[in-house]
């Protein structure tokens, strides 16, 4: 029965959370919270029955919401509901930037991102991978009913230096992850430096620390063609740090909930148990005018997925 599904989400002797993210339900700009809407939030999340949150912030909400008394009061909140926090995303993507004062000034906010994450509560601060250095971005007409995106390369453009520039930023930011006591994952998308398993492999080669991983999201790999099941195995339990669950038909419709596109979740969650994957599973859905009613259809295929019902 579905009532039973908290007894069979066992991993590797862990029980998996199922979680949620917060800036899938800010009814102002998710990039600056006012008052207490991430209370708010929380209540709505933890209402629906997940166990787990996540949050996000950019330089901007770094400066004016995430003050010391606004992250304590947070995270106790969260947990007296029930609603462990896991991941705090730092939103930017100066990483590999051209211009060496930009790249400080991400490096300044991450550890303002970390210091967020410590207050709250969370176990890993998280950012993202970008374009390459220079890519001027385009698209194909807006009104296809695909998503059609790539981007120009400046002359002259070197990829190794470009590389190399993005994984000292990275290293950069996990001794400062580790100062704080967290684990530092990075979101690899679509167009991005690392989209693929291949490259994820890759930065997880050159880096090399256990603190460091992959918060992985099964649209964008999805969207790509790429397998999910497939990356996990590739990837290991040990390199995944974060589940992003969000669907993808692979033709025209993506970020929408699981078990509305092609995603096989009952495969992904038995490849993920077999590799020994000890995280949450965070249902993350984006710029829908009824979160509440897309976020309990994605749970609730979960936990029928979860407990093997579906």
């Amino acid at each position: 029965m579905l009532d039973d599904w908290i007894k069979n989400k066992s991993i590797g002797g862990q029980m998996m959370k199922l979680a949620n993210v917060s800036w899938g339900w800010t009814p102002i700009p998710e990039d600056m919270p006012e008052g207490d809407s991430l209370i708010k939030i929380a209540d709505q999340i933890r209402g629906l029955g997940f166990e787990g949150v996540d949050y996000l912030g950019t330089p901007e909400a770094l400066d004016e919401f995430f003050t010391e008394e606004a992250c304590r009061t947070l995270g106790e909140h969260s947990r007296s509901i029930g609603l462990e926090p896991n991941v705090f995303v730092f939103q930017d993507d100066g990483w590999n930037a051209c211009c060496c004062e930009k790249r400080e000034n991400s490096l300044k906010y991450f550890e303002k991102a970390a210091q967020a994450a410590k207050w709250i509560g969370c176990r890993i601060v998280s950012t993202l991978v970008p374009l390459p250095c220079g890519a001027t971005p385009w698209k194909f007409n807006p009104a296809a009913p695909a998503i059609k995106q790539g981007y120009h390369m400046p002359a002259g453009y070197c990829y190794q230096k470009d590389w190399e520039t993005l994984m000292e930023s990275y290293r950069k930011c996990l001794q400062t992850a580790k100062k704080y006591g967290l684990r530092m994952s990075v979101e690899c998308f679509p167009y991005s430096m690392v989209s693929t398993p291949h490259a994820m492999l890759k930065m997880l080669e050159d880096i090399n620390d256990p603190d460091f991983g992959i918060q992985l999201d099964t649209n964008h790999l999805v969207m790509q063609h790429i397998d999910p099941e497939w990356t996990i195995y590739m990837l290991g339990g040990k390199h995944i740090f974060n589940v992003h669950c969000k669907d993808s038909d692979a033709v025209s419709r993506n970020n929408i909930p699981a078990g509305c596109g092609i995603c096989d979740y009952t495969a992904v969650i038995q490849a993920l148990k077999n590799v020994g994957y000890d995280g949450n599973l965070s249902v993350e859905l984006e710029f829908t005018d009824n979160p509440r009613r897309y976020n309990k259809q994605a749970l609730d295929h979960l936990k029928l997925c979860l407990a093997g019902e579906y």
